[in-house]
């Protein structure tokens, strides 16, 4: 083990160069966002003197937990996502310094010829954190020969509260700006850690899919990036403005508090329990009882909202913008998304009837003519609970991930489009390939999340998505055809339970 140096902006850090990969963790990239700097636009990182040390995460944002966790089965699947601690902050600091990133680059000179994955977190708009176990960038980095950036920024409140009626401009998508500092300091300093500045490509999951969604329309964000990638977040639309002033407004009367500066002289806790209020009476219920709320194509609440300078179009809609013209786009679903959402109601499971699935699914908006006996009959080594989750699923993610596509060929030829298949055993196979499942495979971490299972299988499966990853962050092109609105080619990953692949009941991981 020997430690590295790099000249970045404020001064040189301090990394670690071991097992063929130099790890640099928590660089800032711009000052706290406590004091007068809370819900105002990133400001420029403080220099330092020296060489400052980057060898521990940085803080996490401050967040109110709101990850599903109601019954043991779901506290059981955190644990399991997040061995550390199951939490998505692995045990952290959370502070309103958290204006840090993650560099993970190979070793020796590169001469900035390596393309570069920058990597945003998932939690939708109010949870998450860039130095989570799953997403750490060391072994793609180490084996695809890519430098992957994790970025941490402000959440919730602190980062999408909507106070630009009192000329706090910036201060409605604060997260989002930060953000764009994140890439503009990637432009500005990757070249140091090998990595080109012409080739860098933005990538998500979940709400980390709607982040890199509100970049592609956002005027600050146009040249600081190549290509996008959107995992398991098929996020179309920002809130209306309308919507974030009347959040304002019941956060002032909450905390009366009216005023920016009143807000900010507030005790950093009562704004993070006013936001754990909010999202208690209007929580994000993206499956619901009906048809009401089955789809993901916008977060309400805490989120990026239209602004007419920084977010003045939709990031896809009819009005898309033209910067997304030309820039290459991969996006992609998991086959049993909603497991993890249903994971808390008592009665979804390997003990759920066919009679019981069948009604259930009676009740959600009707998709491709397929009811129960038709999906029953396409994929007979279901259980009745995944084949209700896979309808869900498909309502949730990847039906508006396939008009997403179908929008993004209009303004490029380079769309592709993939489908995570491969199911885990743990808690008696009640998940299936759920939400969040994909991640350990894309970075390679399948041996440190016990959510992956033990199916050897899985480190093939996981060792072709690192491959495709890098494929499309150097070159475009993941390896697979394109998607057009004619043909609709989904690149499949893992196998689906079939004839000979049936999932364990006997397994429990985290007994």
């Amino acid at each position: 083990m020997a430690y590295t140096t790099v000249a970045v902006d404020g001064g040189a850090v301090r990394g670690i160069d071991n097992a063929g990969v130099r790890s640099f963790l928590g660089i800032p990239y711009g000052a706290s966002t406590a004091g007068q700097n809370r819900f105002r636009p990133p400001q420029p990182v403080e220099p330092w003197d020296g060489v400052r040390d980057a060898l521990a995460f940085g803080p996490s944002a401050p967040q109110a937990d709101t990850r599903p966790g109601a019954s043991s089965r779901g506290q059981r699947l955190l644990s399991l996502l997040y061995p550390r601690t199951g939490s998505p902050v692995e045990g952290g600091a959370a502070d309103e310094d958290c204006l840090r990133l993650n560099v993970w680059a190979p070793s020796g000179d590169h001469d900035g010829a390596l393309p570069v994955l920058v990597w945003l977190h998932g939690g939708g708009f109010t949870h998450g954190s860039g130095n989570e176990m799953a997403f750490n960038g060391d072994v793609l980095s180490a084996a695809e020969d890519i430098v992957v950036v994790s970025v941490t920024h402000r959440l919730g409140i602190l980062g999408f509260l909507d106070l630009r009626e009192f000329g706090e401009e910036g201060s409605a998508n604060a997260g989002m700006l930060d953000i764009v500092a994140a890439l503009a300091w990637v432009q500005r300093n990757i070249a140091a850690f090998g990595g080109d500045p012409g080739r860098v490509t933005i990538c998500g999951q979940s709400g980390g899919s709607g982040k890199v969604a509100t970049l592609g329309a956002m005027p600050a964000a146009r040249g600081l990036y190549a290509r996008s990638i959107m995992m398991s977040g098929p996020i179309g639309r920002a809130n209306s403005a309308e919507a974030a002033a009347t959040l304002r407004a019941d956060v002032a009367r909450m905390l009366d508090a009216p005023t920016p500066d009143l807000l900010r002289a507030l005790p950093l806790e009562r704004l993070v329990e006013a936001q754990a209020e909010v999202l208690r009476r209007a929580p994000l219920e993206p499956i619901g009882k009906g048809p009401e709320r089955v789809s993901l194509d916008e977060i309400p609440g805490f989120a990026p909202s239209r602004d007419a300078r920084d977010l003045p179009r939709y990031p896809f809609g009819d009005d898309a913008p033209e910067q997304l013209a030309g820039r290459a786009l991969m996006i992609g679903w998991t086959t049993h998304e909603a497991g993890m959402f249903l994971v808390d109601d008592p009665a979804y499971g390997p003990g759920m009837t066919a009679d019981d699935a069948a009604a259930r699914m009676a009740a959600l908006p009707a998709a491709d003519g397929a009811g129960y006996a038709e999906l029953a009959a396409r994929h007979p080594a279901e259980p009745p609970h995944l084949l209700l989750s896979r309808r869900m699923s498909a309502l949730m993610f990847q039906d508006p991930a396939r008009r997403i596509a179908d929008l993004a060929t209009a303004r490029t030829a380079d769309v592709w489009a993939y489908e995570f298949r491969q199911p885990t055993e743990v808690l008696g196979g009640v998940l299936g390939a759920c939400h969040s499942l994909e991640l350990a495979y894309v970075f390679g971490t399948v041996d440190r999340i016990p959510l992956t299972g033990r199916a050897l299988g899985r480190l093939a499966v996981s060792r072709e998505m690192m491959r495709a990853w890098a494929s499309f962050a150097r070159d475009g092109d993941p390896g697979w055809a394109r998607w057009t609105p004619e043909e609709q080619d989904v690149h499949g990953f893992g196998d689906p339970l079939g004839p000979g692949l049936v999932l364990p009941t006997d397994v429990d991981l985290t007994a």
